[in-house]
């Protein structure tokens, strides 16, 4: 049986927010380049994959965050996938530091795609035995499904237009940045003063270089919580990404 594929980090400046801990879209990062970084162990490495047309494309995250970590933090993030559809597969995720003490859990789901049509086509049975093992995921993430918005909750709406720097090696907006484009409209009081406990996101539809949308942002009052739901839309109006995350006061 395959054991968890475990990766280290250590959390420097440029990854860190104004409090000196790692940032949101950097928790998102950092597990996007452990999930990588596996595929690349397990035999299926970027380049083995674009040489036949195919690549792996996360659809959702559930991340419940029970610290961040500080700068210069040594911190161990573990990852294993789960047997599912041949279509589709799911991965988890622990973030600890060097005694064990938890930062993070997240649960995500991914297609394997045909990168040419954009269609989701099966994986092999032996690429299944390379990532899964059977470890139990760290909580149940449902259906991975998001929070309602509210026309009457809408707080603000920004232009929004896809710089060359936001794109990675494939010519689309890189998954972290529609994240950063979220965190970015979320209220200044709201920012400072509360933490952000749990994100979940839904990939839609890719954007690249030079494409223009908006972001629309929503706050709802939730228990003495902030709710906060964001919806990447393109120039039509379609929906590209939608993103919620609760925000609790800071103590």
């Amino acid at each position: 049986m395959n054991k968890p594929f475990v990766d280290n980090f250590a959390v420097h400046s440029y990854d860190t927010d104004m409090n000196a801990v790692l940032s949101l879209q950097n928790v998102v990062k950092y597990y996007m380049e452990t999930a990588i970084d596996h595929t690349c162990s397990a035999g299926y490495g970027i380049d083995r994959l674009v040489k036949v047309n195919r690549g792996w494309v996360v659809l959702n995250w559930v991340i419940k965050m029970n610290d961040y970590p500080k700068l210069k933090n040594n911190i161990k993030i573990s990852t294993w996938a789960h047997h599912g559809s041949t279509l589709q597969a799911e991965r988890f995720f622990k973030m600890e530091d060097e005694s064990g003490h938890l930062f993070s859990e997240a649960a995500s789901r991914w297609a394997f795609l045909d990168l040419e049509k954009r269609h989701p086509v099966r994986f092999s049975h032996e690429m299944d035995e390379a990532y899964c093992c059977d470890i139990e995921p760290p909580f149940d993430p449902g259906n991975y499904g998001l929070p309602r918005e509210n026309e009457q909750n809408l707080v603000s709406e920004k232009i929004l237009a896809v710089r060359r720097s936001e794109t990675d090696t494939n010519g689309h907006a890189n998954n972290v940045r529609y994240v950063e484009w979220a965190l970015d409209e979320v209220p200044d009081d709201i920012y400072i003063n509360y933490a952000a406990e749990e994100i979940r996101v839904l990939y839609r539809k890719e954007c690249t270089y030079g494409d223009k949308g908006t972001v629309k942002t929503y706050i709802i009052e939730d228990n003495g919580k902030k709710l906060i739901i964001s919806l990447i839309n393109d120039e039509a109006g379609k929906n590209l990404c939608k993103i919620s995350v609760f925000f609790c006061k800071k103590s």
